[in-house]
């Protein structure tokens, strides 16, 4: 099938991904955890976190959306190729958000694992899509259908829209970090106050949860209508 309806339609559950943690977000709890001289600065911008989220969260999480829309793209040239997988493995590392989150102090065969933990991820994902991508319908639902069965369209929603597998299984390996600019969010006199970097790991883990318990449900009764006689 064509390739831009499979990623038309992997952005459409993608960006419900987003929306849903983007409102699940708690910006003050992430706040509240900021300590030590940033403590003034956060205390400034609980009061005001409304900006927050919109200036500063909002496009985080879309930036984070385009890496994810833009690592696709090597995983479909596999998809679409019989070539290995190691010909595409640097490309698709490179816009991983995971490896790029990973944190310095993880060295040695921990890091080697967790990469190829997340290339092998990828790899699964390119290797599910190969029937779809070769499908001879333009119709999404109606090549789904043609390409795998009821159980195995599910197990494959189930399994590539948990964006949270490798966080939680390497909880610690990762860190999610920003820095929040009080005069860019705030104006007037807050561009007197400094820069405020903090991380924000264990909310987006917590938001990205709620988010799938959303967005998989969804996707799992589109399957189901899909095959309906």
């Amino acid at each position: 099938m064509t390739r831009r309806a499979v990623e038309r339609e992997f952005e459409r559950y993608l960006s419900e991904f987003v929306d849903e943690t983007y409102a699940a977000f708690d910006v003050a709890a992430v706040l509240r955890g900021s300590s030590g001289s940033g403590g003034r600065v956060a205390g400034k911008l609980l009061n005001n976190s409304r900006p927050l989220e919109r200036h500063v969260i909002r496009p985080k999480l879309q930036s984070y959306q385009q890496q994810i829309l833009d690592q696709l793209e090597p995983v479909l040239d596999y998809a679409a190729t019989d070539a290995a997988f190691d010909a595409y493995a640097d490309d698709v590392l490179a816009r991983d958000i995971y490896w790029n989150g990973l944190r310095d102090t993880v060295r040695g065969d921990r890091r080697d694992r967790i990469r190829e933990r997340l290339l092998a991820r990828q790899r699964s994902f390119g290797d599910d899509l190969a029937p779809l991508v070769a499908a001879d319908s333009d119709d999404f639902w109606t090549a789904v259908t043609e390409s795998y069965d009821r159980e195995t369209a599910t197990e494959i929603v189930q399994e590539h829209l948990e964006f949270t597998v490798p966080l939680r299984e390497e909880r610690d390996a990762f860190a999610f970090e920003l820095t929040i600019d009080p005069g860019e969010v705030l104006g007037g006199l807050a561009r007197a106050l400094p820069t405020l970097d903090v991380e924000f790991t264990d909310e987006a883990l917590r938001s990205m949860r709620h988010a799938e318990q959303q967005v998989i449900p969804t996707a799992k009764a589109d399957v189901e209508r899909a095959y309906e006689p």
